[in-house]
C-alpha cells in the first residue's frame, strides 16, 4: 500500500467536448499503484495500454476572471478498466471504455480547472466508490490496497485544441495528471 501523499498513477487523456456541450475525459495509465511490470502491450502509448479510464460526461460552466478562463465541473464519477488486449484509439473515445472496470471513482466537489494562455490546470480528490480483483502478470490485484481512500490530482493540459475531432464533437483538448493517495477519513457526496 502507496503512504498518504504517496503518488499513485500518472494519466494521460483528452477531453472531449460533445457537440451538446458536455464533456468527458479518457485517457491511460503510465504508472498505476503497486502494479509491476509494463502497463503496455508494445511501445508506451494509448494502442497498448493495459489500464485505462473514462469518466461519465458532464456539463461544465465557464467565466472569466481578467485572462484566465475558469470552468467549473460538477461532481461526478469516473470508471478504470483493464484490458487484457489494449485498443485505446483517442480517435475512438468509447475504446477506453473497454474491458473490465476495476475501479470506480467519485470527485468529491466541483472541480475548478483554470486557463491562461496555451496552459490549463485543475487540482481535484475522488474517494473511491468501488474496486474489483483482477488478473495481471499472473497475480491478483485490487486497487483498493494502493489507493483504498481514493485520490488527489494535479492535471496540466493544453488549450490548444486537436484537429480534427471525432464525429459528434466540437473539441479534443490533451492533459496529464498525476496523483496522490488521498488520507483520511472520506465519504462520497
Amino acid at each position: 500500500m502507496h503512504p498518504i501523499a504517496g503518488v499513485v498513477w500518472y494519466a494521460i487523456g483528452r477531453f472531449y467536448e460533445a457537440l451538446d456541450g458536455k464533456v468527458q475525459d479518457v485517457g491511460y495509465f503510465a504508472h498505476l499503484g503497486d502494479l509491476e511490470g509494463p502497463l503496455f502491450n508494445g511501445p508506451p502509448g494509448e494502442a497498448h495500454a493495459f489500464f485505462t479510464f473514462r469518466a461519465e460526461p458532464f456539463t461544465p460552466q465557464h467565466l472569466s476572471n481578467g485572462d484566465l478562463t475558469v470552468s467549473l465541473d460538477p461532481v461526478g464519477r469516473f470508471t478504470l478498466y483493464f484490458n487484457p488486449e489494449p485498443c485505446g484509439d483517442f480517435s475512438a473515445p468509447e475504446s477506453f471504455s473497454v474491458g473490465q472496470p476495476i475501479a470506480t471513482l467519485q470527485r468529491l466537489s466541483t472541480v475548478v480547472g483554470t486557463a491562461v494562455g496555451p496552459l490549463s490546470s485543475n487540482l481535484f480528490s475522488a474517494v473511491l466508490c468501488s474496486s474489483e480483483d483482477f488478473h495481471f502478470r499472473g497475480r491478483t490485484w485490487n486497487l483498493g490496497r494502493s489507493l483504498p481512500r481514493g485520490i488527489t490530482q494535479l492535471g496540466t493540459g493544453s488549450t490548444a485544441p486537436l484537429q480534427p475531432p471525432p464525429t459528434g464533437y466540437r473539441s479534443v483538448t490533451a492533459f496529464v495528471g498525476s496523483a496522490m493517495a488521498l488520507g483520511g477519513e472520506v465519504r462520497a457526496p
